[in-house]
């Protein structure tokens, strides 16, 4: 109930208008809006074929979870959802790394960099345009799908 209060008090704060940036007037520069942080996360080619500056993604990571009987069983779990894409830096090369930078608050920049440090691989999921709905999600694992 406490994770469906926060997920609430969080959808209210994504779907409040914001700015994405705020330009800085005198060097003419753009900066990362007052009280977010831009957060840059390196991604495999094939994650950024449909992202471009101005979506929403959501960002979900892979890992080996240790269950209950101690043994590991390999997970997904979305650990961000309905974050604005502020850039995008496509690979030359279709088997290289890109990189996306998105606009994270705090605590959301925390995830990412746990995500990213922890996890095996991260994902990033496009939203629908006007899709700003965050919902509950169950970490996804294959014997959970089998049962």
């Amino acid at each position: 109930m406490k994770r469906l209060m926060m997920a609430a008090a969080l959808a209210a704060v994504m779907l409040a208008p914001r700015p994405l940036g705020a330009a800085d007037g005198e060097s003419g520069q753009g900066s990362v809006a007052q009280g977010y942080r831009g957060a840059a996360i390196t991604v495999g080619w094939d994650q950024l074929l449909y992202v471009k500056k101005g979506d929403r993604v959501d960002v979900l990571v892979t890992f080996d979870a240790l269950m209950k009987d101690d043994r590991k069983e390999k997970v997904t779990a979305t650990i961000l959802q309905n974050v604005v894409v502020l850039n995008v830096m496509k690979p030359a090369k279709r088997e290289g790394a890109g990189v996306i930078e998105l606009l994270l608050n705090p605590n959301e920049a925390q995830y990412a960099a746990l995500s990213v440090a922890q996890g095996q691989k991260v994902h990033i999921s496009v939203r629908a345009p006007g899709d700003f709905e965050l919902h509950p999600m169950e970490m996804a694992s294959f014997r959970r799908l089998i049962k």
